[in-house]
Formats: structure tokens, sequence, C-alpha cells
């Protein structure tokens, strides 16, 4: 079925838009009293010619009108500089500037004023390939014999051809890329590989006024572009993708199994109640991201729908980091926002690329065993009786099923992969198409995942001033759950509590995984997102944009325990189904206009104003039943059924102003406000406004900045930004309501009511505001990128959980803004080109962050929240671990620790469950041309606790090694008698500090030569890995596993299945 729907996708491809790309397309354009500079800038963005020039040559600022209707671009170019005394040339896409008196726009070159040229200054031809690092061909790269007006541009395929002498000197420039220098030799073949600009102010992020200059943002926004990153890295989802790119992202994985998401957090948690996970958006349009995607229990671990996303559709990920950044996203973003932008159509020739890749996954985990000792006479008995002198052990049993061969039911799992896309298109209408399978076998057997993505993303260029973008996907994916962490039923729960010897039920506990693997665990989805983008600029100052979309999620939840074969556990083997449907809508409206206006000379302004609505809504219907018939899994036949039906619906309206000021392209001021209401709101709490300003300083354009002394930096931009958003409660959180119930009275069935929530008609959103500050340079001749950002952010209004007294007549309690949090820290990012030659290129880039939370305040008269060994308490990180601390001595010297041996403390802080320190390491080797690249991310992440709730819990079942094997350490000993006689488990909340390689990967290059006898236009191969070590003290699985999944605060190890190791082979044609 999944290749025949291969090959049909594949047809379908073929009947793509015909190539109407012609180097002879005319040109209309109508702009009144224009500078020159900015009907330039308007012929490169809406065509593919540079235009080369030297600001000497010609007056920028003189303003003319043009009025042309589907003309040459000689007439144009002719037009434009009438009554001037520059001419221009034309070289296929690059378009020179010469004065009329025929003075190069450069300055010649002292060969080139020799009367007596050397015979080694004879013409050739030189012809070559431009690529990226990732070998991607790049076309319209700037290609300039340096000194000379000589000069082309590469076409779509990256190729170049220029007529040069040996000893000239080859300069290749393209945005977003660092200048490249090759002198001529007596090779008429020389191909490049650009390398991307350590920090480019000009590249263009997307902000909720519409695209902008990074050097003109005052805060800090990671921008990745992550195209190549899947086909040169072990990406199985946008999770992976995130991964160590970013500083003041931080990724945790919540366990090994195959499907499962992870836990995402920007700068640290905001809210004590609330969700503090980032929204997303693709390609405009706000997305489900709901975390803990699954309606029954599975022990903790849950799908996410994040990595729904194809990750092969991706062009670029922009990270909006913090309310300073957010103010224009509103009442849903103070946890910051990912924009992800999908791949788009170029004009030009079809290109098509496709992929194939398979790979293994592995448990790498060596679990404890079960442990058992014995006296002499066979008699069991433990170290805390040897303290006491009532047992003498002799010999100590031990095994673990999970660890052995006859009875692992681990397997080598495998992941496939395939995948094709094609882009293209004319002047009118560009496209990009793709599809893509995906299927994954995880180290368990009833663990599996198999899913279809299809994209097709289209632009239409209406009129030379309506543009119409269309952006559409879909996926479907079939999700097979194993049941873990902190469940009966689990796997892991069953293996660790186990016994100490092969021949007592195959060492399991209770049940078997013979009886654990007949319960199917299911999710399945379909899932549609499609945008609709009109850009339409009505005179040259204004542009408007209008956008529209929606995401739909069907979702069904299932779970199975067939009768007569499912465990023994709550009647589940006399059958049970579970069958949970949601179909989940949100949708987006934007409407934007921007107004850009010269107030001087130096001076100029955009003024922007927009307009959002924002709704969510859920339905769903909840189907169970129990005692089924045997052989059948049809609720209907049930002896029991239940039901049940929820509909959750949150609507928001935001207006904002925009207004931003610009100094000689130099420095740029920023002011904004937003102004929203929305459903969730209490009844009586009107709007909510969020401000922000910021300033964006490029000091080393400067007069007074002189590049060549000033520690070597060559740019320099300071930047600050202070503003606020927020998190709307949630979607009952403010409403007073009732639920109906169904009772017995005098005998007779009645109906009735029961107070659901007692609501607040006050609630209002929380609320952050941030200051950052910090610098961008590049220094040592652009060798070395550097940022740096400071942050300070606050939520305050922070949403709390007040018990009412009960002689309101409510025995529940409501959400009230009563909290305050703090989050600061400091985040850096450091780029490097080490050592750059033709051949060989080594670089590193490090992203790091520093981060200390606190909660500031819970409100009057609210004690602290209490989750197990965590806390919320005024003062200390939100969700810190406490417990009563203890100490013990050996006073016997008998090497056993006994219950009277441990003395018990005050309950005290014991540390937070999340890391205060996060840094990446990723280095990046090429050799050979380019031929062959080397990657590697490495991840140290420390400051944090984890409580190993597998060991204590291990007490309790009596089977672990602390209170079993006399060779045991004391402080072992001491924190299990600890632990199962006096009540703390503060022994078992350990330093999870941690280093992580995350990732190696080797790519090949095929040469150009080898890729066109095959037909193909590139060829790589690449092979990866993932999870491939961790060194830690951490005494558990693993120390960065949550039992709770994606859950806000909760990072308990508990039963949990460790990350697998995988290894991948993919190959990449493109053709």
């Amino acid at each position: 079925m999944k290749i025949t729907a291969l090959f049909l996708f594949v047809a379908l491809f073929q009947l793509h838009a015909n190539n109407a790309y012609s180097q002879k397309s005319k040109i209309s354009m109508n702009m009144e009293d224009a500078t020159i500079a900015s009907i330039f800038d308007e012929i490169e963005k809406n065509t593919d010619y540079n235009i080369l020039y030297k600001n000497s040559v010609l007056d920028f600022d003189k303003r003319i009108t043009v009025n042309v209707d589907k003309v040459k671009i000689d007439t144009l170019m002719d037009l434009i500089l009438k009554d001037t005394k520059v001419s221009f040339e034309v070289r296929r896409k690059l378009i020179v500037l010469v004065e009329i008196n025929e003075k190069p726009v450069f300055e010649p070159s002292p060969r080139l004023l020799s009367n007596s040229p050397r015979p080694s200054q004879q013409t050739i031809t030189v012809t070559g390939l431009v690529t990226d690092q990732g070998n991607v061909p790049l076309g319209g790269v700037s290609v300039v014999v340096k000194g000379t007006t000589k000069g082309v541009s590469t076409n779509f395929d990256g190729e170049y051809e220029i007529q040069a002498s040996e000893g000239d000197i080859l300069v290749f420039s393209y945005i977003g890329f660092a200048k490249h220098e090759v002198e001529v030799t007596q090779k008429t073949a020389i191909n490049v590989t650009m390398k991307p600009d350590l920090m480019d102010l000009n590249e263009v992020v997307v902000t909720a006024t519409g695209i902008r200059r990074k050097v003109e943002m005052g805060n800090s926004i990671a921008n990745l572009n992550v195209s190549d990153d899947v086909k040169q890295r072990p990406i199985s989802n946008v999770s992976d993708l995130l991964q160590g790119q970013a500083a003041g992202v931080q990724i945790s994985s919540s366990g090994g199994s195959t499907g499962f998401g992870s836990r995402i957090r920007i700068r640290g948690s905001n809210s004590a109640s609330l969700s503090n996970e980032p929204v997303i958006y693709v390609d405009g349009v706000l997305i489900n991201n709901e975390a803990n995607s699954i309606s029954f229990e599975t022990g903790g671990q849950s799908p996410s729908r994040l990595n729904d996303i194809n990750p092969e559709d991706i062009e670029s990920i922009e990270i909006i980091k913090g309310p300073s950044a957010a103010t224009l996203y509103g009442s849903i973003a103070a946890n910051g926002v990912i924009r992800i932008t999908t791949k788009k159509g170029k004009q030009g020739e079809p290109r098509w690329s496709a992929f194939l890749e398979s790979g293994i996954v592995e448990d790498v985990t060596t679990y404890p065993k079960n442990y058992q000792a014995l006296d002499a006479q066979g008699n069991p008995g433990f170290n805390f009786e040897a303290a006491e002198g009532t047992f003498v052990p002799s010999t100590v049993n031990s095994f673990q099923p999970l660890n052995d061969s006859r009875t692992s039911p681990f397997r080598t799992g495998q992941s496939y992969g395939a995948g094709l896309s094609v882009s293209g298109g004319s002047e009118v209408l560009t496209y990009f198409l793709s599809g893509s399978l995906t299927d994954g076998k995880g180290v368990l057997p009833v663990n599996n995942i198999q899913r279809m993505n299809f994209r097709g993303n289209f632009g239409a260029q209406v009129t030379d001033r309506l543009k119409v973008n269309f952006t559409t996907g879909y996926t479907n994916s079939d999700l097979e759950l194993p049941l873990n962490d902190n469940f009966a039923l689990a796997l892991m729960s069953q293996g660790l509590n186990g016994t100490s010897s092969i021949d007592i039920n195959n060492g399991w506990g209770e049940f078997t995984p013979d009886e654990l693997f007949t319960i199917d665990t299911r999710q399945r989805i379909n899932r549609f997102t499609s945008g609709l983008e009109v850009l339409w600029q009505p005179s040259q100052k204004l542009n408007i944009r209008v956008a529209g979309g929606l995401d739909l999620t069907s979702r069904w939840d299932s779970q199975f325990f067939p009768t007569g074969e499912a465990p023994d556990f709550l009647n589940y083997d006399e059958g049970a189904r579970f069958s949970n449907r949601f179909n989940d809508f949100v949708y987006t409206l934007d409407a934007v206009g921007s107004y850009k206006t010269d107030i001087t000379e130096n001076i100029n302004s955009r003024t922007s104003l927009g307009f959002q609505f924002l709704q969510n809504l859920s339905e769903g219907t909840f189907a169970t039943g129990l005692q089924l018939v045997a052989g059948s899994n049809s609720i209907a036949g049930a002896a029991v059924t239940q039901s049940n039906e929820e509909t959750i619906e949150t609507r928001t309206v935001g207006v904002f102003l925009e207004e931003q000021i610009g100094f000689k392209d130099k420095l740029f001021v920023t002011g904004a406000v937003r102004a929203d209401r929305g459903s969730s709101f209490g009844a009586s709490f009107n709007s909510v406004f969020y401000p922000k300003v910021s300033a964006s300083w490029l000091i080393s354009e400067e007069d007074f900045f002189n590049k060549e002394t000033k520690y070597g930096l060559s740019s320099l931009r300071l930047r600050g930004a202070w503003g606020a958003s927020g998190v709307q409660p949630g979607t009952n959180d403010a409403l007073r309501f009732f639920n109906p119930i169904a009772a017995t009275l005098d005998g007779q069935s009645v109906t009735g009511v029961s107070i659901g929530s007692v609501g607040n008609a006050d609630l209002s959103p929380e609320q952050s505001t941030e200051l950052e500050f910090g610098f961008d340079a590049k220094l040592l001749s652009d060798k070395i990128g550097l940022e740096m950002t400071y942050f300070n952010k606050r939520t305050e209004d922070a949403l709390i959980f007040r018990q009412l007294p009960l002689s309101l007549g409510v025995g529940e309690g409501r959400f009230e803004n009563l909290g305050s949090v703090k989050n600061s820290g400091i985040e850096i990012g450091l780029n490097t080109r080490i050592v750059e030659t033709d051949k060989f290129f080594f670089g590193l880039d490090i992203v790091g962050s520093f981060i200390d939370n606190e909660l500031i305040e819970l409100g009057e008269g609210i004690q602290p929240v209490i989750f197990e060994q965590q806390r919320h308490v005024e003062g200390y990180p939100l969700g810190g671990y406490w417990d009563e601390t203890y100490t013990f001595n050996d006073a016997n010297g008998d090497g056993f620790i006994g219950q009277n041996e441990v003395q018990i403390g005050e309950i005290s802080y014991l540390g937070t469950p999340f890391a205060t320190t996060d840094i990446s390491f990723t280095p990046i080797l090429s050799f050979f041309e380019n031929q062959f690249v080397l990657k590697g991310l490495l991840n140290f992440r420390g400051g944090q606790k984890l409580y190993n709730n597998t060991g204590a819990w291990r007490n309790g079942n009596s089977n672990n090694r602390e209170l079993n094997d006399p060779n045991a350490s004391l402080s072992d000993q001491a924190r299990a008698v600890a632990s199962k006689f006096l009540g703390t488990n503060a022994g078992y909340i350990e330093d999870a500090s941690f280093w992580r390689l995350r990732e190696i990967s080797l790519t090949y290059n095929a040469p150009g030569s080898f890729s066109d006898k095959l037909g193909f236009d590139r060829i790589s191969l690449t092979l990866s890995g993932q999870n491939l070590g961790v060194w830690t003290d951490y005494t558990g699985l693993d120390p960065e596993i949550s039992s709770e999944g994606q859950a806000n605060f909760t990072t308990e190890e508990f039963l949990s299945q460790p990350p697998v190791r995988s290894w991948k082979a993919r190959l990449n044609l493109t053709f």
C-alpha cells in the first residue's frame, strides 16, 4: 500500500508547472518620487538580477519617478540612469554600474595598469560550481574579478563561467554567506563552498508586522536555517532539529519510546499553574501544540503534536524567546514563540530531491539487578538485619530479566524513510510539492509508528503589486504505544520488581511480557494544516498583509484488553476497550498594514497597524466498554458501557500598533503596544495591554569606530528591549458552571446538577514583562562571531489555586491572580572558523545559557504547593525538591547500616528540577574540498536534581542492591534505610548533571563528475548516530528522562524507559 502510494505520488509530480524562466523576462514598475536606491532594491527583490556598484559612483538618494509596463531590463536601466554620468553592463544576472568616462567601478589592480602583460596574464575561461557547506548549489552568487568590472552570477544550479587571467582574484559574495576569495591559477575549474556569515545582520526574520532585517531588531531572536540539517544529522522529529541549536532553549527527552514527545522550555518556567510550553506557528498559522496528547493511561510519557510536522519540509525556524520580543503575539506568547517556515518554490526549472534512509535503534541501558540475600540455611534477610545482628548473609542471588538475552523482550528496532520533492515555477506561479513515508519500529514489539506526510506550497504573482501564497500540509500517522513509567502494567515495573532468579517466573514480577504485550494501545492522527496569505502593495510606501489559516487535527485514541488474555488487573482480563475521538480546530486570522516613509534624508519611519483573531475549538467523545465478549473488541457488546463528550472553546482578539524609526540605517528605535480580549478572561476583566520598546545600534558603522584597532572588531551591534506578553487562563478557569448528574432519590432515578466550578469573574491573564540587552560582534577578520544577552523576566498575576472556606457552601477552590515568578540569566552564542582553506575547514559553534528561577510570591495566605518530593515555595525555584535530610554513622564498624544508625533532620530545600547551566558544542570539520563533512553535538547540563524514584520504589519491594548486597556502600545502605523505614527519600534526590554526546554524522558529497554520470546533479551519503554516550554521577536509569513526560514540573525518574541509541544511513539525490 505504501509503495503504491509512493509511485502514485511520483506520477502526480510529473504534472508539474512548465518552466517559463527566461533571461529575457520583462519588468513592470510603478514608483513615484522614489530614491534610486529603493528602485534598485525593488529590482533585486523582484528579479534574479544583482546590481553591483560603489557608493561614490552615483547619488543613490536622488528621487525619480518610474512607470513602465513589461519592458526589458536594458530599457528600465536606461530610464533610471538618464541624466547621470553612469552607464551599465549586463552580464547574465549581474548589472555592473560604470561611469561614462569608462572609469571602472572598482580601482584597477596594478596588474591591469601594466603596459607589458606577462604570459601568465593570458585570459582563460574559468568555470565552476558554488555550493553551501551541505553541498547544495547556490544560485545568484556574485562572482567578480577583484579590482575590475568583470562579473557574473551563478545560475539556478550554482554554475558560473567567467574570463580571467592567472593571478586574478575571484570574489564570491552572497547574502547570508561570508565573502570568499580564490586566486586564479592554471586550473580552469574552481569550485567554491560558501560558509555562512557568522553574524549576518542583513538576514531577515519574520515578525508579527512582516519581514524585518535582523539589524533592526532590539531582541535576541534565534534564526535556524535547518533545511540541510535533516540531510546531515540524525533527525527524527522537530524536537531533534531544535536540540542544542539556540541559547536559552532547553529540549528534554521524556524517554526512549518511539513517537513520544519532549519538554520545551525557553528562558525558564514562568507559571506555577499554566503550561510553560511555547506556541508554534507554521507559515503564519497557529497550530495545535498539545504537549501531553493522550487521553488515557500510558504511564506518563505521551506524544506531542509538534512532532506531526515533517522535518523534511522545513526551510527555517525562528525562536522568539521572551515577552520583550513576543509582545505583538499577545496573550499566548509569554513562554516564547517558535515560527516554522516551510520550503517554497523558486522561479526556474523543476528541481527534484529524493532521499532514502534506513536505521537501527538499540536499547543500551544496563538495568539494575533484582537481589536476594540468603544466610547459610537459605533463609532470606537484609543488610539492616545484619546491622542488628539478626541475620548473617552467606550468598546473594541476583538476576534481571531485562538484561538477560534469554528473557529480555527488547529487540533491535528499525527505521525506514523515503521522500520526494519538486520545486520550481515561472514568473507568475511557483510551487513546492513533497511527500514522504516513515516506518519506525521501537525496541519493544508494541512500539511502532507509520506516518505519511504530504505538502503543497504555491505562490502566485497576480500583478506587480499583488501576490498570493497558499500553503497546505497533511499528516496521517498510526502510533502503537507501549505502557510505560508509573503504571503497574508497564514492562519496566515488572522487570525491576522481578525476582532474583530466572527459575521464578522467568525473573519477572506479577506479569510477564507476553501478558503485557496483549494490550493494544494506539493513536491515529489525520491532520490538515492550511494557510492563505495575500500581500498587496497599493503604493511604494504601503504594504498590506492579510492571512488566514486552519489547523485541523482528527485524533483517535484507542486501548484494548482482550478477554482472557490481558493481565488480571482491575478485572481487565475480562476484556476492556477505551475509544476516545477528538477534533481539534485552530483558526488564525491576521491583518497588518505597514507604511514606510522617509522623514528626512537620514531618518525613516515604519508604522504598522494590525489585527489578530484566534480560535481554539476541541470536540471530544469518550466511550468505554468493560467485560467484552470473548474474541471481540466491540464496545456495543460490552456488559458495562460508559460514554461522555466535551467541547472546549477559546477565542482571542487582539489589535496592535508599532512604530519604528531608523537613523542612517545604523540606529533603530521601536515602540509598540498590543491590546487583547479573550473568552477565557473573567467577565469583570476588560482588556489587557502589552507595551514594548526596543533599540538596535550598529555602532561599528559610526565614523568614530575604527575597525582596524578596536580589539579586532569588524562589526559590533548593541541592542536592548523591554516588553510584555501573557498567558491566558484555562478555558473554564474563570467560569462558574454546573455539571449534570444522575442520582437516585426515594428509589427513583432523577437528574440534577453539582457545582463544577465556582469561577472567578476577575481572572486575568498572567502577564510577563522582560528586560533584555546584549551585543553581537564579529572579531579577528570575521573568524569569530559572538552574541551575548542578559535577560530579566518577571511574571505577575500568576494563577494560583486558592482553597475556599467550606463555610461558603462549596468544596472546591478557584484560581486567582496572586503569584509572581522571576527568571533571569545570560545567553551566549559563539561561532568560529578556526581553520579555513580551500581544502580544509574546521569550525566550532557553542551556545550556552545560565538561568536562575525563583518563585517571588504565592499570594497572601497561600501555603506552599506540595506534589510528592517537589514544592512551590516562595524564595525558591518552582518545583524545587524538598525532603527531610539525614545523617548516618556505622558506629560499630561492621559495614552495615541499621535503623538506629540513621538520624533524621529537618525538611530542607535540596535543589531545582531544571538545569541552570546548558551548553552545547557543535564542531564541524570538512576536508578534501568539502567532499567529507563531519559534525557532532556534545551537550552539558548542570545544576539540576532528579528524584530517582525507581531506586526509592525498589526499597519497598526489598529487591535492590542497597538492602541485599553486603558489599553495598554505607551511603547507599543509609539512603535505603532512610527511605524504607524513616520516611525520607532525600538520598534518592540526586545531582543529575551530565555530559551527553547527542550526535555524530559523517557526510560524503560525491564529486560532480560521478553524479553527472549517474544522471544526478548531486549525490550525498550520510552516516549518523544519536545518543552515543552519557557521563554522569546519577545512579538511576538516565539523568534526563521524566516519568511524567512533558509535565510542567514533575521530573522524577520512575520506571521510565531510558533513551535509546540510533544509527542511520541516508542517501540524498538531487536532479
